[in-house]
This record gives structure tokens, sequence and C-alpha cells, in this order.
């Protein structure tokens, strides 16, 4: 029970954790990913973006109510009831239920102003942009503790603008 619960939770945080440093940065590189990935038309994207643009602030208001309501990191389940774990995993399941019927309206929406393949792709495009977050995140990390273990001398990659900001789409790889 515990394992699940557990689970359940690092799934939910993952990647707020990593948006945390610069969520604006974050957000415009989303965005500019996004329509680069759809190859939206000027009709497309006057028309899409508005409405991306909500889905987003929605969705990051309903994250932040969650951890607002239940702080996660402050859980711990050792000390907690059967009647506290319940409640716990009901909330949890409330959350992801609120997290789906939002989709399912935005999607809606964007089926609106967009061809349902575009739409499809905005799916694989969000796991792909994911994907490159945690690979850059770890790619830092990896940088810093070389860094910590002398290699102070060896700036490596650091300075260097080679490195996209923007992950590649799969059309350039």
């Amino acid at each position: 029970m515990k394992k699940i619960i557990i689970a359940l939770l690092m799934g939910c945080f993952a990647v707020s954790a990593f948006a945390q440093p610069d969520k604006e940065k974050i957000k415009e590189l989303k965005v500019e990913f996004l329509k680069k990935k759809l190859a939206l038309t000027e009709d497309e994207e006057k028309k899409f973006m508005p409405l991306y643009e909500k889905f987003m602030t929605e969705s990051e208001e309903l994250r932040k109510t969650f951890k607002t309501d239940i702080d996660l990191e402050d859980v711990d389940l050792t000390f907690m009831t059967d009647a506290e774990c319940e409640k716990l995993i009901n909330d949890i399941i409330e959350f992801k239920q609120k997290e789906v019927d939002l989709i399912k309206k935005h999607t809606a929406e964007f089926k609106k102003v967009l061809p349902v393949k575009k739409v499809a792709m905005i799916f694989k495009a969000e796991v792909e942009f994911r994907k490159h977050l945690f690979k850059k995140l770890k790619d830092k990390r990896k940088d810093k503790k070389k860094g910590d273990k002398g290699d102070k001398g060896d700036k490596g990659d650091k300075g260097k603008k080679g490195k996209k900001d923007v992950p590649e789409t799969e059309d350039e790889e």
C-alpha cells in the first residue's frame, strides 16, 4: 500500500520539481517547441495559442491547489492511520480526475481549431519536451558533480552556445 502511494506521489510531482528553477523560461521554451513541432500556420497559431495558454494556466492552478491542499512533501506515511491513507488516496484520485477532465475539455477546444492529427501531436510533443527537460537537468547535475570533484579547470561545455534549449523535432534528428 505504501509503495503505491509513494509511486503516485512521485509521479504527481516529478515534473513540477524540475520546473521550479525558471518556470517562465520553461513555459516559453515549451510553447516554442510546440509551435515548431505542430508546424502551425499563422491562422492556426492565432487561434490555438490562446487556448493552449489557457490550458497551461488552468493546469498550473490545479497543481497549485492540489499541492496547497495536500502538501505531499510533508506527508509521513509511517505515522498515518489507514483512514488518513484512504483520504490521501481519494484526494490523489480526485486530483487526477480533475486533471483528466481538464485535458478532455481543452482537447475538445483544440479540435475546433486544429486538425485532429495536430491535436494528437500535442500530447506527443509534450512528452518529448518533458524528456528533454529531464535529460537537460540530468546533464546539469552531472556537470556540477564533475566540477565538485576537482575538474575546476575544465569548463567542458559550460559557456558554449552549441546546445539548444529547445529539443529538436523528429524531422531534424
